[in-house]
């Protein structure tokens, strides 16, 4: 067979049935080989959006991402993307073209050789776990194994395999192994001496919180972490990206903790006496810049970390209790443990009592935004309305801003993978194709992408695919015609909005007129500007099974509500970090993030 045929052989063996990407004619004859092995190629106008939807695809199914993209240009067009998935440690395999290997010492057309011949895939080495150049046929009986365990085992990330042309096309002669090179039971729990302290350390705790992060989803462990909870009574927040490990609906449930989660997950966690933390490298967004006036304080709280890399225990914090093992197994030995003691930790009845008033006090807080009646929309109150029409086990995709920040705070997530979003990198851009990827792993359940103008200009090209392929997302766009975020950094910091607005020569605002875009697409859409008629149109959004853009006008000019702390906004305002003065306690009430993408 040919190297391109033993590629999707293995990939067939994996269990692979989707692969993401764009055509060139490096990459052909591996597209050539999918069709043959009956695996379905799933092609972009654009090779960041495959690497998107490739990513999110894993998220909902569980199932390897396999990108495959042309060299150079196709490879620096889906960086962004492939970035994203690694630093939400989503598996993903990429596999690329590059020019004839019999030409690497010339100059070939397309080629990348500042430095080195071929070396295209020196561009990818900061962000995969590992990087091969194949540049003889038979290596793949060796490298396609390696691979597919890097990408998949200890913490998940991408993995490059960087292939000439010529040699996709080679000839060779060995048989695909890829499962049998693998570990068979590659997931363990941590040790017995270290659930046993852990135990002993919940026991004895008067204010314990449990904190869950995307490793919770990685390894399948929601049902422990519920069972945890419940079987001691002690409430749970979670991690942006871990939105949806626990069902917030759950009277122990406390949202998202950080610069814009729940003030009812910061008051918490900032009182806790113990933490036990599980799947989560405490990343500066979930811990209010590590400031412990408003997430977590360790010291005096002592922390328990679970986490299957060994790199991520006492990374931020110091540990009481550091547990090296998967979270699902090691969560059940330590469940096993604790139902062996003969006094279990219980909440006292005045920690919920205070818990449930935190939680109405904070219901409360947001509902002037939620039920205003102003215009433009105000965005709490569009997604006030999207939470009460969507069913229980939509999958929301979200970009940046409010989209983003304002859906982890303020909807509720009842099930694993119903919340997807670019947590590490806040890549402006990710949704609107992510969506679709998540569509297709999801083909029962309604899935909803939540996106401003910005971004969704960014990358149109994806409705494309959804057309082609009938994929029957629902795009809600949040349409204030500026970068709504950095808009707000502009007026407050810098007395400006230069940049950040959408407006022609003369002032007026302007955005292409979505509902004819929409038609050239040949997508369903609607208009809504009235408060009052959100219902009605995303009730029929909703039903919609075919592709559906629904644009709401909203406002431009309401940061989102801020219950934790960002140093970034103590910088603007002072230019000199985190432990300047200042006299204007308001200047920190603005978010910040940078588009990318």
């Amino acid at each position: 067979m040919t190297g391109a045929m033993f590629i999707a052989a293995c990939l067939k063996q994996e269990g692979v049935t989707k692969v993401f990407g764009q055509c060139g004619h490096t990459n052909y004859a591996l597209i050539d080989a999918c069709r043959l092995h009956g695996i379905e190629y799933i092609s972009f106008r654009h090779e960041q959006m495959a690497a998107h939807a490739a990513d999110a695809y894993f998220r909902v199914t569980h199932k390897l991402a396999v990108l495959n993209v042309h060299l150079s240009p196709g490879m620096t067009n889906a960086l962004t993307g492939v970035v994203s998935a690694a630093a939400d440690c989503t598996p993903m395999l990429v596999i690329c073209g590059n020019t004839p290997a019999y030409n690497h010492a010339r100059e070939p057309h397309q080629g990348i050789r500042f430095h080195a011949d071929a070396s295209q895939g020196d561009i990818y080495r900061p962000i995969c776990k590992r990087v091969w150049r194949v540049d003889d046929v038979k290596l793949f009986a060796d490298v396609m194994p390696r691979a597919l365990n890097l990408a998949q085992t200890g913490r998940p990330g991408a993995v490059l395999i960087d292939v000439p042309m010529d040699v996709f096309s080679a000839q060779m002669e060995a048989e695909p192994v890829t499962v049998a090179r693998r570990p068979s039971h590659g997931k363990c729990a941590g040790s017995r001496a270290g659930i046993a302290e852990a135990a002993c350390l919940l026991l004895a705790a008067a204010r314990p919180v449990l904190f869950a992060g995307n490793g919770v989803l990685l390894s399948e462990a929601s049902d422990e972490l519920k069972e945890l909870a419940e079987l001691m009574d002690i409430p749970v927040a979670t991690t942006l990206i871990g939105k949806g490990a626990f069902p917030e609906k759950h009277p122990l449930a406390l949202g998202t903790t950080g610069i814009w989660g729940t003030r009812l997950a910061n008051e918490t966690t900032k009182e806790a006496d113990v933490v036990l933390a599980v799947g989560t490298g405490f990343g500066e967004a979930d811990c209010s810049s590590w400031n412990p006036d408003y997430t977590f304080a360790f010291p005096p709280a002592r922390l328990i970390q679970i986490d299957t890399d060994p790199q991520e225990i006492g990374k931020i914090y110091p540990v009481e209790v550091g547990i090296v093992g998967d979270a699902k197994e090691t969560l059940r030995e330590l469940i096993g443990h604790l139902r062996g003691e003969k006094r279990l930790a219980v909440n006292g009845v005045a920690r919920k009592r205070e818990l449930e008033s935190r939680r109405r006090a904070w219901e409360a807080e947001l509902v002037a935004s939620q039920t205003n009646s102003d215009k433009p929309i105000h965005p709490a109150r569009l997604l006030r309305e999207i939470s009460e029409a969507a069913p229980a086990d939509a999958i929301y995709v979200t970009d940046v801003g409010w989209n983003k920040n304002g859906a982890g705070q303020q909807l509720k997530c009842s099930k694993p993978g119903t919340f997807i979003t670019a947590g590490g990198m806040a890549t402006m851009g990710f949704s609107p194709a992510a969506a679709i990827g998540a569509k297709i792993g999801a083909p029962d359940r309604k899935v909803i992408c939540l996106v401003g103008d910005g971004g969704f200009l960014s990358v149109i090209g994806a409705l494309t695919t959804a057309v082609e392929l009938n994929v029957p997302v629902l795009w809600i766009l949040f349409n204030n015609f500026c970068f709504s975020t950095i808009r707000s950094v502009g007026d407050r910091y810098f007395k400006n909005t230069y940049g950040t607005e959408f407006m022609k020569p003369d002032g007026t605002p302007y955005n292409p007129d979505f509902m004819l875009l929409a038609k050239s697409f040949g997508i369903e859409s609607a208009l809504v500007t009235e408060p009052a008629e959100l219902g009605a149109a995303l009730k029929t959004a909703i039903a919609a099974n075919v592709p559906y853009l629904l644009e709401v006008r909203t406002r431009a000019d309401v940061p989102m509500p801020r219950t934790g702390y960002w140093d970034i906004a103590d910088f603007l305002a002072t230019g000199n970090g985190p432990e300047a003065e200042t006299s204007d306690s308001s200047v920190v009430t603005a978010e910040v993030e940078t588009p990318v993408g």
